[in-house]
């Protein structure tokens, strides 16, 4: 991975951070897939709803403590640990200074993230690249966005949907598919030969895109639907 590659998990865990610490409670609802494409201002809002219910739940005190999924709560937590451990290398790489030791009952990682992204390097990337990985591939699967076999409601637009079933195109050829290494990727079963600038891997001779870049894949999508095709 590169280091654009890095910064783009990075962010990446940011944006869905607000929805990692809401699906803690077990009476969030679950949600299911979708093109996880957030503007600045989007990702701002959740960000405040989630400081704004972190703040109300502490005012409660200790006498009313809310129930929590234990699992999200860990994967929060651990989450959470491997930010810190990031920006504290990614400080120390850079003579910069370490930052403080994260108050665990917070669960705010924003700040370790963000850290390592401003401040990550070539150098580090091959080393951050599997712990980003990691924690995309957690949250992602917290906030209930990974559904291994799943089918995507969306015409390839690189292949139009052509299978050898259906040689003229009219397929939903995109599969959500758990691959070894703990790595969760959409792949395209159809006939479809896109650019190698536009695939980052490829699994048995067929094009996938890792989650990290589901959101870079969601605006190709759109501007096929918009124009009729994929600018070079």
């Amino acid at each position: 991975m590169t280091l654009a590659d890095v910064v783009a998990d990075l962010e990446w865990v940011m944006a869905y951070w607000p929805d990692l610490i809401e699906a803690r409670l077990p009476l969030a609802t679950a949600r299911r897939w979708r093109q996880p494409e957030l503007t600045a201002d989007a990702r701002a809002e959740r960000d405040a709803q989630a400081r704004a219910e972190r703040f109300e739940r502490n005012a409660l005190g200790a006498d009313s403590p809310a129930p929590v999924d234990i699992t999200v709560l860990q994967t929060a937590l651990d989450v959470l640990v491997d930010a810190d451990d990031l920006a504290a290398a990614v400080a120390e790489h850079a003579g910069l200074p370490v930052l403080p030791p994260p108050q665990y009952a917070d669960l705010d990682a924003w700040p370790y993230l963000a850290y390592a992204a401003a401040h990550m390097t070539e150098d580090l990337a091959d080393h951050a690249a599997p712990i980003t990985a990691r924690m995309v591939d957690r949250v992602a699967r917290a906030v209930c966005m990974v559904y291994d076999g799943q089918v995507l409601d969306v015409t390839c637009p690189w292949c139009q949907g052509r299978t050898p079933e259906t040689p003229a195109g009219g397929a939903y050829t995109w599969r959500v598919m758990s691959l070894p290494g703990d790595q969760t990727a959409i792949v395209c079963t159809g006939q479809c030969e896109p650019p190698d600038s536009d695939v980052g891997v490829w699994w048995y001779g067929q094009p996938c895109w890792p989650i990290a870049r589901w959101t870079w894949l969601a605006k190709r999508v759109h501007q096929a639907d918009q124009t009729g095709k994929i600018a070079s």
